[in-house]
């Protein structure tokens, strides 16, 4: 069986930062591709009207060793830092100034001489010959997500190609080679988000956090509490449940985000107009059902894939879903 030398992987968040970062630090050549512009996927930071809101993934918690200790360097480096006004029982890390900050430290690890990062590209189709796999990549602003065509920019060949997306949009790639993986993708299930952006003059008189357990919203969080942001003004983040966001999903994200100003006004009292308010869709957010496995590889095809659908709905198992499955590649090298 050949070594692998020479990697393709598709999706830079969490799970494929980490996958590509073990596999550089054995000698690999790493050659990344996301559909955003910049890498992160879920942690997410946005800037709009001179603000900032972590829309994505609200924190990080640790349970195993190796991701702690990934923290603890991204708080040496002064880029991570715990949430304590949450009083949590385990710390709820959050990236300083926001969120993409932990998957830009990651990034910003990679050596440049032995991985790159096509940024802004979506895959549209995958195959192998006996030369190795190749892939095809699309502008991601002109198509539309979930495309499977056979066209577009090459790349390769590759001696292994890594899937590292969310189950619903690894499982087309897969299908149209034939694999056995796009049933296991199917399997796994995540749910979408509607995510809410507020702003305000004056402060609103409420904890810290709130997890309503009745009605459209699950998440409602001062995001301006987090560690080095400033106070003022005062912004929120509100996240609606997975069943609100299903069945909105198609809605107009102003009816949305006016729908959700409603119910925040409702749970905590505030009457004031707000600074700012904006939605955003995340079609896919958070894992509802995993496949309870650290990731998918098949050594005699060199096709693998990873993220948290694999083991479950934290940061922290996409992390370890991608080292999991750098350790299953560099079991063949």
């Amino acid at each position: 069986m050949n070594a692998i030398s020479n990697v393709a992987i598709i999706g830079a968040g969490m799970a494929g930062l980490a996958c590509a970062t073990a596999l550089t630090q054995a000698g690999v050549t790493v050659s990344l591709f996301d559909k955003g512009r910049r890498p992160g996927g879920r942690l997410a930071t946005r800037r709009a009207d001179g603000l900032m809101f972590d829309h994505g993934a609200q924190y990080a918690s640790a349970q195993q060793p190796e991701f702690t200790a990934l923290l603890e360097r991204m708080r040496a480096a002064g880029v991570a830092a715990p949430w304590d006004a949450l009083e949590a029982e385990r710390p709820r890390w959050v990236g300083i100034p926001g969120m993409s900050a932990i998957a830009r430290f990651m990034a910003d690890q990679l050596p440049p001489a032995s991985c790159s990062l096509a940024t802004e590209r979506h895959v549209a189709f995958v195959r192998r010959d006996a030369a190795g796999w190749h892939l095809r990549h699309l502008p991601a602003a002109t198509t539309r997500p979930g495309t499977v065509v056979d066209d577009g920019d090459q790349a390769g060949p590759f001696d292994a190609m890594l899937v590292a997306l969310p189950s619903p949009q690894a499982g087309p790639l897969l299908a149209a080679l034939g694999h056995r993986f796009a049933a296991d993708a199917d399997r796994a299930v995540i749910a979408p988000c509607w995510a809410v952006m507020l702003a305000f003059a004056d402060p609103v008189d409420v904890p810290v956090m709130l997890r309503p357990t009745n009605g459209p919203l699950a998440w409602v969080a001062r995001d301006s509490a987090r560690p080095g942001r400033p106070a003022a003004p005062e912004t929120w983040m509100l996240h609606a449940s997975p069943a609100w966001s299903e069945a909105n999903l198609e809605r107009p994200a102003a009816d949305v985000a006016a729908d959700l100003l409603h119910e925040f006004r409702a749970l905590t009292g505030a009457t004031a107009a707000p600074l700012h308010l904006s939605a955003h869709r995340w079609r896919y957010a958070q894992v509802t059902r995993a496949l309870d496995q650290s990731c998918l590889w098949d050594a005699d095809a060199g096709l693998g894939a990873c993220g948290d659908w694999c083991l479950g709905p934290r940061v922290e198992a996409a992390y370890l879903s991608g080292r999991a499955l750098a350790t299953a590649v560099l079991s063949r090298t």
